[in-house]
C-alpha cells in the first residue's frame, strides 16, 4: 500500500485538533464514526455513478482502456481511500463549523457589512444586487437556482473525482478540495459571521414571496444554529442537530468549490468547463442576491479555490489545456467524466 496521502494526513490532523479544542461538544455533534461511515457510503453511491457512466461511454467508443485501469487493486484501494478520507474531511469540516456559536460566539457581520461597502465605493453590494434584480420572477428563477446548484455540482464533481482512471488526478484534487475545506471551517471559527440575510433579515423578509426556497434553507440552518446554543446551555432542543448545517458566511465555500471544480475541469474536461464556469457566475452573484454571502465572502473562495488549485494541480501536467496525447476511457471530451489525454500523461 501506497504512503498516506496529504488528504488522509490533513483530515485526520484536523479532526484531531477539533476533537482536542472542542472535545465538551462531541454530545452534540454526535458521534464522529456514524458521521464518517455515513458520508463515505454517499460518497460511495456518486462514485458509483460515475464509473457506471465512464463504462457506458467505453463500450459505445469500444475503447477498454478504462475497464482494465478500473480493474486494477490499486485503482480500488485508492477509490476507498479517496471515500473515507472524503468522508473525514467532511466530518471535519462540519464538526468545526457548528461549533463556531459555542467557541466564538462574537458576530463579524457588521465588520464584514462595512468592508463590502468600502471595496463597493461606498454601496453596499448585497442590497444593490438585491435591488437590481429585485423583479419577482428573476429572484424566484436565482432561487430555485442558487439552492440546487451546490448539491448538483457536488454530485458531479465527486463523481468525476471518485470515477477518474489517473491516480495522480485523483489524488491531486482530493489534496486541494482538503485543503479548501477544512481552511475555510477554521476561518469560520476565526471570523463568525450569519450572512446578510441572517444578520439583516428585515432586507430579505421584503423579498420572501420571490425567495421562498433560499429563506426556507435559511430557517433550518437557524434553528440548527440556535439549537446548538439551547444544548450547550442545557436547554431543551427541538429538533435533532445536523452536522453539516452550521452557519459560516466568511468565506464562501459554495463560491470556493465552484471555483476550484471550475479551475480542473478547464484542464481537464471540455464540458465541465463550461457548465461549472456557468455554476462559479450564477453563485457568485446568486450568493449576494439571496443574502447568503457578503461580496468580501466570495472574494475570498475565489482566492482560497485557486491558492488550494495550484499548490495541488500535478506540476508536469500540461497547464496550457492541450488535448493532443492518449486518453483514458475516452469521457472527457465527451462531457461525462474522464481525463483529457494531456493532463494524463
Amino acid at each position: 500500500m501506497r504512503r498516506p496521502y496529504f488528504f488522509e494526513i490533513f483530515a485526520l490532523v484536523n479532526l484531531a485538533a477539533i476533537a482536542l479544542f472542542a472535545w465538551a461538544s462531541l454530545p452534540i455533534v454526535g458521534s464522529p464514526i456514524a458521521h464518517l461511515i455515513a458520508f463515505a457510503v454517499a460518497f460511495g453511491t456518486q462514485a458509483l455513478v460515475g464509473v457506471i457512466v465512464r463504462v457506458i461511454i467505453a463500450l459505445v467508443r469500444r475503447d477498454r482502456s478504462y475497464l482494465i485501469a478500473i480493474r486494477s487493486v490499486g485503482w480500488l484501494v485508492d477509490t476507498l481511500r479517496l471515500l473515507v478520507g472524503s468522508a473525514a474531511v467532511i466530518v471535519a469540516y462540519g464538526w468545526i463549523k457548528l461549533v463556531v456559536p459555542i467557541y466564538h460566539p462574537r458576530l463579524f457581520d457588521a465588520e464584514l457589512w462595512d468592508l463590502d461597502r468600502i471595496l463597493f465605493l461606498g454601496i453596499a453590494p448585497t442590497t444593490f444586487f438585491l435591488d437590481l434584480f429585485g423583479a419577482p420572477w428573476f429572484l424566484r428563477v436565482i432561487d430555485w437556482t442558487y439552492a440546487n446548484i451546490f448539491f448538483v455540482s457536488g454530485s458531479i464533481a465527486y463523481a468525476w473525482l471518485f470515477s477518474h482512471p489517473e491516480r495522480r488526478i485523483r489524488i491531486a484534487f482530493a489534496n486541494g478540495n482538503a485543503a479548501l475545506w477544512i481552511s475555510g471551517a477554521w476561518l469560520y471559527l476565526l471570523l463568525p459571521s450569519l450572512g446578510p440575510a441572517l444578520r439583516f433579515p428585515e432586507v430579505w423578509f421584503a423579498h420572501s414571496e420571490g425567495l421562498r426556497v433560499t429563506q426556507g434553507l435559511q430557517a433550518i440552518l437557524m434553528r440548527n444554529y440556535q439549537n446548538v446554543i439551547r444544548a450547550w446551555n442545557g436547554e431543551a432542543i427541538t429538533e435533532p442537530i445536523r452536522i453539516v448545517f452550521g452557519i459560516g458566511a466568511f468565506p464562501s465555500m459554495h463560491v470556493a468549490f465552484q471555483m476550484f471544480v471550475f479551475l480542473w475541469t478547464r484542464r481537464l474536461w471540455r464540458a465541465g468547463q463550461v457548465l461549472f464556469g456557468i455554476f462559479v457566475f450564477v453563485i457568485f452573484l446568486g450568493s449576494m442576491i439571496t443574502g447568503w454571502h457578503y461580496l468580501i465572502d466570495s472574494i475570498a473562495g475565489l482566492v482560497m479555490a485557486y491558492l488550494s488549485y495550484r499548490a495541488c494541480f500535478p506540476k508536469h501536467a500540461d497547464d496550457a489545456g492541450n488535448d493532443a496525447g492518449r486518453s483514458a476511457g475516452g469521457a472527457d471530451r465527451a462531457g461525462s467524466a474522464g481525463v483529457s489525454g494531456s493532463a494524463a500523461e
